[in-house]
């Protein structure tokens, strides 16, 4: 993701004032998911769906699915735990501006046995390290299960495909799937050496 850069001031006088500090961008802070987060993880989810997906599934398949996990079903993932799961919600200034859910794989790719089910970001949180906190908060999760490989899923048309290339990943494997009368290709990015995520 790009740097940030900050202007180049001119030359001062001996009675200019001097330029105030430039303020660095704040951190995602990433944690576990609770219930409490339900509300704000489907409203992510929604939005999301629709910056990420819009020119690129028609918007009759975008109305229709983007509002498919809501409050309530979130709700009960969290609540339920299920064994080795995750959901992790990153915060930008006290805001979650983003969630990763992530857990055993549910297809074996290349031996992968973990996977990322779903990783979304605002649009106005995105190039500021938030996708990246996520991933990697999600690789420690798996290696701390004892697994040191894992992959996710994204639309073949989706430009996210260049982050998740200048994180590691790999293509292994491609497949088309359907949302009601439309096809869509997905191609599934893996990573076999988790170092560079997990590293501090």
């Amino acid at each position: 993701m790009p740097s940030t850069s900050w202007p180049r001031c001119g030359a001062l006088s001996a009675d200019s004032p001097l330029p105030d500090s430039p303020r660095l961008a704040p951190r995602a802070a990433v944690r576990l998911a609770t219930a409490a987060d339900a509300r704000a993880i489907a409203h992510v989810h929604r939005s999301s769906w629709r910056s990420t997906y819009g020119g690129i599934l028609p918007d009759a398949v975008i109305a229709a699915h983007a509002g498919r996990r809501s409050e309530a079903t979130w709700r009960r993932q969290i609540a339920a735990g299920a064994p080795e799961t995750a959901v992790w919600v990153a915060e930008l200034e006290g805001d979650l501006v983003g969630f990763a859910s992530c857990g055993p794989a549910r297809h074996r790719l290349e031996g992968i046995e973990s996977e990322i089910y779903a990783l979304y970001v605002l649009q106005e949180a995105q190039r500021r390290g938030v996708g990246r906190a996520l991933v990697s908060e999600s690789a420690r999760h798996f290696v701390r299960h004892g697994r040191f490989a894992f992959y996710l899923w994204v639309l073949k048309a989706n430009r996210a495909r260049m982050f998740y290339e200048t994180l590691g990943g790999r293509e292994i494997a491609e497949k088309s799937e359907r949302l009601g009368l439309h096809a869509f290709a997905q191609v599934a990015y893996g990573w076999h050496d988790l170092t560079g995520l997990i590293a501090p």
